[in-house]
Order: structure tokens, then C-alpha cells, then sequence
């Protein structure tokens, strides 16, 4: 595989409803909302295991056996519109539904991952800097996340 740059390649949308998180379909993402555009940062997203350690007299060396997953606070980044409500509409506290992140883009058979979410909260960020407005959507991620869907 070549490298690239992500942005201007990589999407990220929110899903309503997926039936098969191993393998959205192209209504389910036509249904969804396509948050790319608005995007200026995010955060988490990342499984992690936290493993047990498992001590045995016979050795010095002390072995590690998988945990549990865990996944940190996991956060978007927008970049404010005040012509639009769709996606604070789409995103409101409270809504369950599925991030999808198309890594190499909308490309059929390249891999996705999809994160089922619910909405913690939407919150302007407001700083006095020389920067463009931006809100913060907290997910709390509710099963564990398909990181090798495939893309429709």
C-alpha cells in the first residue's frame, strides 16, 4: 500500500442504524451524515487491552495474558457552521447510531472501521484566540468496535 496523506482522502460519517457492523451498506451510509467537511480534530477511537500480569514461581519473568478492552474518551472536533443544523440535529445528546471511519476513503472493498456510539454531549468550545469557532461531540462507545469492516 502507498502512503498518503489522510486529509482530502479519509471520511468519517454517523450512521443511524447498521445491521451488519462487518459490513455497512450503501443505503446505511446514504442514510447517514457525512460529518468530513466539518471535521477539525479527533480524539480516541483507539481500542486498547489492558493486560494482567501473571506471576509463576517457576521463572523470574513475569508473563501477561489479555485483559480487558478499553476504549479512552473518544471526541470530534467541528469546525462551526451557523448556516447549517444538520448535524447538530444528527448529533444530538443522547443519540445512538454508528461512527463509521473510512480510512482510505469511500473505495469498495477497502477497509472501515465502525464505532457504535452514543452522544454524550455537543458543545461550542470558545477560546478568544485568532481561531474559526469550533464544538466538541463526546461519544461513548457502546460495544465493541468492527475495525476491519469492509466498505460497500
Amino acid at each position: 500500500m502507498a502512503k498518503f496523506f489522510r486529509r482530502g482522502v479519509s471520511l468519517i460519517r454517523f450512521l443511524p442504524a447498521v445491521a451488519n457492523p462487518a459490513a455497512p451498506t450503501a443505503p446505511e451510509i446514504s442514510a447517514g451524515t457525512n460529518l468530513t467537511p466539518a471535521v477539525g480534530g479527533i480524539s480516541g477511537f483507539q481500542l486498547s487491552n489492558s493486560p494482567i500480569p501473571v506471576p509463576d514461581l517457576a521463572t523470574v519473568f513475569t508473563a501477561q495474558i489479555n485483559g480487558e478492552d478499553t476504549v479512552a474518551d473518544s471526541t470530534l472536533t467541528l469546525n462551526d457552521d451557523d448556516t447549517t443544523t444538520a448535524i447538530r440535529v444528527a448529533l444530538a445528546k443522547g443519540t445512538s447510531g454508528f461512527i463509521l471511519l473510512q480510512p482510505y476513503g469511500a473505495t469498495a472493498a477497502k477497509r472501515a472501521e465502525v464505532w457504535p456510539v452514543k452522544v454524550t454531549g455537543f458543545n461550542d468550545e470558545w477560546v478568544l484566540d485568532n481561531a474559526n469557532a469550533k464544538s466538541v461531540v463526546g461519544f461513548a462507545v457502546t460495544a465493541v468496535p468492527t475495525q476491519n469492516a469492509v466498505n460497500p
